[in-house]
């Protein structure tokens, strides 16, 4: 067993999984790919793979990346490992971009990466998909008082101890307003969190998984969490921390 472990949720990435695992092979980490019972055979061409390092998790349905992580995340807690990466699995992030996230200190709790400071790069992005992303990432840091730039990025490690601080019971977002909870509950929680450039490629293949119902959701949650956050219900915190 390696030290490190990074996480690939799947739903029909068939067309980009074996690049992306064969990608990782370089690395010393070990590879979880949960698959949500992908009908394009996803999970078989990882199992049909046969390496030892590389391993899936049948989600047995469609849940979403919320629950995938959620799973996941407890798994390799319990496994042990020191640090537990997160990653697109669809070639938007870059193995190169993830080895030098996991090169950082121990003192760091959460390395985010992201596409909106100062030497990030998006390639083969539309305006209007450019300008949705940096509106997403605005409108929460309003609602929720949060400094960081890129609040909706799937490539991030995260430290052990800073994962076996959350009270996963009360994770509860299905997309990728995932991302956003996760930060907002290690953020209250006091994690010392540093943001890194990558460089962000629009997916190599397969059929993006956003959604109208994916957007609503997040504008939802960050709306309600931002009211909760004026009012001072919950105090930003304690029912997401152990």
């Amino acid at each position: 067993m390696n030290k490190n472990a990074v996480l690939l949720p799947t739903f029909n990435e068939a067309a980009t999984i074996s690049r992306i695992v064969s990608d990782l092979s370089g690395l010393k980490i070990d590879v979880f790919v949960i698959d949500d019972a992908s009908p394009d055979g996803t999970a078989d061409i990882v199992k049909n793979l046969g390496l030892s390092h590389v391993h899936v998790i049948d989600h047995g349905k469609k849940a979403g990346i919320g629950p995938a992580y959620v799973f996941a995340m407890q798994m390799a807690i319990k496994g042990g490992y020191d640090k537990i990466a997160t990653m697109d699995a669809d070639g938007s992030h870059l193995v190169d971009d993830l080895a030098v996230m996991l090169d950082l200190g121990p003192e760091i709790d959460v390395v985010m990466g992201s596409r909106w400071i100062p030497g990030g790069l998006v390639t083969n992005w539309s305006n209007g998909r450019k300008i949705l992303s940096k509106f997403g990432t605005w409108y929460a840091r309003k609602c929720l008082g949060l400094p960081y730039k890129d609040l909706t990025g799937g490539l991030r490690v995260y430290g052990k101890h800073a994962l076996e601080s959350i009270n996963f019971s009360q994770i509860s977002s299905n997309g990728y307003c995932f991302q956003i909870e996760m930060i907002k509950s290690l953020h209250a929680h006091g994690s010392i969190i540093k943001e890194v450039p990558i460089h962000f490629i629009e997916r190599q293949g397969g059929v993006s998984k956003m959604s109208k119902a994916i957007v609503l959701e997040a504008f939802s949650r960050v709306s309600l969490w931002g009211v909760q956050r004026m009012l001072g219900i919950y105090a930003d915190k304690l029912h997401y921390v152990k």
